[in-house]
């Protein structure tokens, strides 16, 4: 070869058929890898209360085998707890609490309970609700019934997952299912 002359080199046939089988390869096992899926069915209702599946499913994590929602309390007690697991890891914790009356806010629930950086309130300020938890609050007042309130604390723990939405339709979704049931005790 002499200086200036140009040289071009051609591909080896062999280099292109294996470096075309590598990319191949490499996009077959990119869409067939999308990981664990889930093998359980969301809960139509956490401890005897009705809530959105979809608003649920959001919260619980994107991959697992069994789903169990176990509950700690009676209402006799004043206080429930319920404990929702994914393959043996608890995900979320509803805990539904009697409190004096007028001793405290959704709002004020959420923030001492949770501190998340931003909240937003519903149903004139008895919900508030973050990406990670919720509360509301029901008074219960009236004729034949115990002046008091009824909190429900919400709060998804990892590996659930964080969502504003499907965290504000749950808290929504089990508060009207829970005060269809009558949670108001009867007076004393």
């Amino acid at each position: 070869m002499e200086i200036g002359e140009q040289h071009t080199l051609k591909p080896n046939s062999s280099f292109l058929l294996g470096l075309a089988v590598l990319v191949g390869a490499t996009a077959v096992v990119g869409c067939s890898s999308e990981g664990p899926k889930r093998a359980f069915s969301v809960p139509k209702s956490l401890c005897g209360v009705s809530v959105s599946t979809e608003a649920l499913s959001g919260l619980l994590p994107a991959s697992g085998k069994k789903v169990a929602v176990e509950q700690v309390g009676e209402p006799t007690d004043g206080s429930i707890l319920c404990n929702v697991e994914v393959d043996g890891t608890m995900v979320l914790v509803v805990d539904v609490e009697r409190i004096n009356p007028g001793d405290d806010s959704a709002r004020h629930i959420l923030t001492s309970r949770l501190h998340p950086p931003e909240q937003k309130t519903m149903d004139e300020d008895a919900i508030a609700y973050s990406d990670r938890g919720s509360a509301s609050l029901t008074e219960c007042r009236g004729a034949g019934v115990e002046k008091e309130d009824v909190s429900v604390f919400i709060k998804v723990l990892k590996p659930g997952r964080n969502d504003e939405s499907a965290m504000k339709g749950l808290i929504s979704s089990y508060t009207t299912s829970f005060r269809k049931q009558q949670p108001c005790r009867p007076a004393s």
